[in-house]
C-alpha cells in the first residue's frame, strides 16, 4: 500500500513537459473523442489537482470532439451544453476537429453552442437524421477545410439537400468534401470552390467526367459508382488528379467492364499515381492499367 502511494506521489511530481507527452499518448486512437469521465482526457483531470491543472491547460488534448446531444430531455441538454462549452474553452483558440450527430435536433441550438468557436473549426463531420434546418450548422465556417456530411433521412428530397448544398457553396476555404452524392445540379452549385479531394458515397458514371471537368484542382477522387448504363465519353485531360478510386456497384443488368473501358478511353490523366477499381466482377484491371501505362503505387 505504501509503495503504491509512493508511486502515485512520484507520478504527480513529474515535470510538466513529461506529463504533457504522457497525456498525449493516453488519448484514444480515434478521429474525435467522446466525453467520458472514465477515459482521457477527462479521466486525466480526476487523478490529482496537479494533473487536472496540466491537462486543462493543454489545448491539444481537447481539439478533437465528438458531440451527440439528445434534445428530447431538456435537463440532459443543459448539462451537455455546460460540458461541451467547458471542453471547447480548453482548446484556447486552437484548430478544432468536430463530429456532430444531429438526430431530430434543432440545429439552431447547436449553432448557438458552437458560435464562439466557429472560427476554429478546420474539420467537421456532421450526420443529419430528421434534423430541423440542418443547413444552419454549415453556415459561415470561415476556416473550414474538411467537411463530411452524412444524410440518413430525406436524402433523395431536393428540398432537404439543396439548402445544405447552398451552405456548402459558401465555404470558400473548403478543400476536402465527403458527401452522400452530387448530381449535376449539386456539382454546378459547388463549381466555384477549389476542391482538391472529393469522396462520394454513390454517384453515376457520368458524374466522374463531370466532376473532373468542373474541378481542375482535384488531386483525389473517390466514388462508389452506380452502374446504370450510358456514359458520355467526351475526351478530357485532367492534369491534377493523382488518386482515382472507383468502387463499382451494379444494381441492374449492366456489366461494368464496357462502361469502365469507355470511361478510361475518354480520360487522359498524366499525373495519376494511384488507381483503384473494385467490385462489380471486373477481372481486367491489371490489363487496363498496363494498356494505359499508368503508374500505380
Amino acid at each position: 500500500m505504501n509503495l503504491h502511494e509512493e508511486l502515485v506521489f512520484d507520478l504527480c511530481r513529474l515535470p510538466t513537459e513529461v506529463l504533457c507527452h504522457i497525456f498525449i499518448h493516453c488519448l484514444p486512437q480515434t478521429d474525435c473523442t467522446s466525453p467520458n469521465s472514465e477515459s482521457p482526457p477527462l479521466l486525466l483531470t480526476r487523478i490529482c489537482r496537479r494533473w487536472r491543472e496540466v491537462a486543462a491547460d493543454m489545448p491539444s488534448l481537447w481539439c478533437r470532439l465528438s458531440m451527440n446531444i439528445d434534445h428530447a430531455d431538456s435537463r440532459n441538454w443543459r448539462q451537455a451544453v455546460f460540458g461541451y462549452d467547458l471542453w471547447l474553452k480548453r482548446t484556447q483558440g486552437c484548430p478544432l476537429s468536430l463530429e456532430i450527430m444531429c438526430i431530430e435536433n434543432d440545429t439552431t441550438d447547436l449553432r448557438n453552442l458552437l458560435q464562439p468557436y466557429i472560427s476554429q473549426i478546420l474539420s467537421l463531420k456532421v450526420t443529419f437524421d430528421r434534423a430541423v434546418t440542418p443547413e444552419i450548422l454549415l453556415n459561415d465556417l470561415p476556416a473550414l477545410q474538411e467537411l463530411q456530411v452524412v444524410i440518413y433521412c430525406g436524402f433523395k428530397d431536393r428540398d432537404t439537400l439543396s439548402p445544405i448544398l447552398t451552405s456548402i457553396s459558401r465555404l470558400f476555404t473548403l478543400r476536402s468534401l465527403n458527401l452522400n452524392t452530387l448530381d449535376c445540379h449539386g456539382i454546378k452549385c459547388l463549381s466555384h470552390l477549389n476542391l482538391t479531394n472529393v469522396d462520394l458515397f454513390t454517384s453515376s458514371p457520368a458524374n466522374i467526367i463531370n466532376l473532373l471537368q468542373t474541378f481542375p484542382t482535384l488531386s483525389s477522387l473517390k466514388i462508389e459508382m452506380l452502374v446504370d448504363g450510358g456514359l458520355p465519353c467526351e475526351p478530357l485531360t485532367h492534369s491534377s488528379i493523382q488518386l482515382l478510386s472507383i468502387q463499382v456497384i451494379v444494381r441492374v443488368l449492366f456489366h461494368p467492364a464496357p462502361i469502365l473501358v469507355r470511361l478510361f478511353n475518354a480520360l487522359t490523366l498524366p499525373n495519376l499515381r494511384v488507381l483503384r477499381v473494385e467490385g462489380g466482377s471486373w477481372p481486367c484491371v491489371e490489363d487496363l492499367i498496363s494498356y494505359y501505362k499508368y503508374v500505380v503505387k
